[in-house]
């Protein structure tokens, strides 16, 4: 069992590139999960390292135990579903949490500690898109007072969308 206290909120180093790979393709095949060995790869990594947008939580022996990404994906952005209310808006994208720590509340923490984050860097809203068959990650969403805007059919996926305003 997770103690909270010794986790570590932090950004992903240059050296952990193939750990966080390695987390990635562990979780496909998980329910839900729509990632494959071609998505997310080294691009997406080296494009989120490049941007200093991954993010992880780490024991207090330095493990990661969980990823979350800030990505930039126009596509994504164009939905017309978002709020126009948004000036300032982020995606998290690509979250992972290790086999062990799932179900322990890590990817709300990451995904609290992502959003304080993005507060110092005046974001006022947060959006993520959610896989209709990934009934955990809706559950522990749901938590979060994220609100639903709708769903759509992206890179040959169905997607929930989710918002909140920070």
């Amino acid at each position: 069992m997770a103690k909270y206290s010794d986790e570590i909120f932090d950004r992903v180093r240059e050296s952990e590139r193939e750990t966080v790979l390695a987390i990635y393709h562990s979780m496909i095949g998980t329910p839900g999960c729509t990632w494959t060995f071609e998505y997310p790869d080294h691009r997406e990594i080296a494009s989120d390292l490049a941007r200093e947008s991954l993010y992880c939580m780490r024991n207090s022996e330095g493990k990661i135990l969980g990823l979350i990404s800030v990505d930039e994906d126009e596509a994504v952005a164009r939905l017309p579903f978002w709020s126009r209310e948004a000036k300032k808006p982020a995606e998290l994208a690509r979250l992972a949490v290790i086999q062990e720590y799932q179900n322990l509340g890590l990817a709300r923490r990451l995904i609290l500690s992502t959003m304080e984050i993005l507060k110092q860097q005046s974001v006022d809203t947060v959006r993520y898109l959610v896989s209709p068959g990934n009934k955990r990650a809706l559950s522990s969403y749901a938590k979060l007072d994220f609100k639903y805007r709708g769903k759509t059919f992206l890179y040959e996926q169905e997607w929930f969308l989710y918002e909140k305003k920070l």
